[in-house]
């Protein structure tokens, strides 16, 4: 029967209902990513995803036919948990059933969307074909170790509405289903370091012997579980492997930085860099929180003619590698 014939049944029979407008049913979900994130990022700030499908879809209805009676749920199993990283590490999330944090869904409890408001919202039931929506939020402090994290949900949906109402405002038919989905959620850590860096100042000599020796030292935090070294370029005027600074009138003093308070220069490659293990405060692999220092000292060299008076300065770049 047509729709312009269905119409015209209603002229006769005050019971005969205008037609339904769709049904629901479960659906394969699309994944929820977080991304790459370095675990700093993880460990100090909330990190949001998402799936534009968590397994249910549904091709719209009235609202108006919603009641106390409708209920559309999901319970997401299990009851416990979080993205599981490769050294056993957890990324412990919250699920939200909106973007706000309005409507956080627990898990293993069934939460109902039919009497929240939210399918409305969502533009569920105005009928166009869509799917249910799930939004994800980490958990502050997780001091975890790089690697991929994931966790398979299990979401289990079940609906009960009212599809079809007489002219006379009575149900006269009902969209009673369930289905189970499964929902892969995955985050990327990578390695990260937090470094404190002083500069080094010589302050002021007449002559390059009278310059003092620079002790001092620098710290770095890197991420749990890693194992690093630590480097120092050549700065901006080397030369015959001497870092040198240089006036405004292209004047340069020579001097070094060296490891510990040795004569053993630290450079930018091979064994001229410091591994985590040869820190002198907290050797071995990164914390995530705890910080690794190493001791150095710098010299002005006294082989040098020293140069006109001016300020001399340099850059020196400080990297780190995995």
């Amino acid at each position: 029967m047509s729709r312009h014939q269905a119409w015209l049944c209603a002229g006769f029979l005050a019971l005969c209902a205008e037609p339904a407008l769709a049904k629901c049913a479960s659906v394969a979900t699309a994944p929820a990513l977080f991304g790459a994130l370095n675990s700093t990022q993880v460990r100090t700030a909330v990190q949001t995803a998402s799936t534009a499908n968590a397994g249910l879809q549904c091709n719209g209805t009235v609202l108006s036919v919603l009641s106390n009676t409708d209920s559309f749920k999901l319970t997401v199993q299990p009851s416990t948990g979080g993205v599981l990283g490769p050294t056993g590490d957890v990324i412990p999330y919250t699920l939200y059933a909106d973007a706000t944090t309005n409507f956080p869904i627990s898990r293993g409890v069934a939460f109902e969307y039919g009497r929240t408001g939210i399918l409305d919202l969502l533009g569920l039931l105005n009928g166009t074909p869509k799917t249910v929506p799930l939004y994800l939020r980490t958990q502050i402090g997780s001091n975890v170790a790089a690697g991929l994290y994931q966790e398979t949900l299990k979401l289990d949906w079940t609906w009960n509405y009212c599809e079809g109402l007489s002219l006379g405002g009575l149900c006269i038919g009902r969209d009673t289903g369930s289905g189970t989905q499964y929902l892969t959620v995955s985050l990327t850590v990578t390695n990260d370091c937090q470094i404190v860096t002083p500069n080094i100042n010589f302050g002021s000599a007449p002559v390059v012997s009278a310059f003092a020796t620079v002790s001092q030292s620098l710290s770095v935090s890197c991420t749990k579980g890693s194992a690093y070294s630590v480097g120092l370029s050549d700065g901006q005027n080397v030369l015959s492997g001497r870092r040198r600074m240089k006036s405004a009138a292209n004047n340069y003093l020579a001097y070094d930085i060296y490891k510990g308070a040795g004569t053993v220069r630290w450079g930018a490659s091979g064994s001229a860099r410091r591994a985590s293990a040869d820190a002198d405060v907290n050797p071995g692999i990164g914390t995530g929180t705890g910080s690794q220092v190493f001791n150095y000292n710098a010299r002005v060299y006294t082989d040098q003619a020293t140069p006109p008076a001016a300020s001399y300065s340099d850059s020196v770049v400080l990297d780190v590698q995995f």
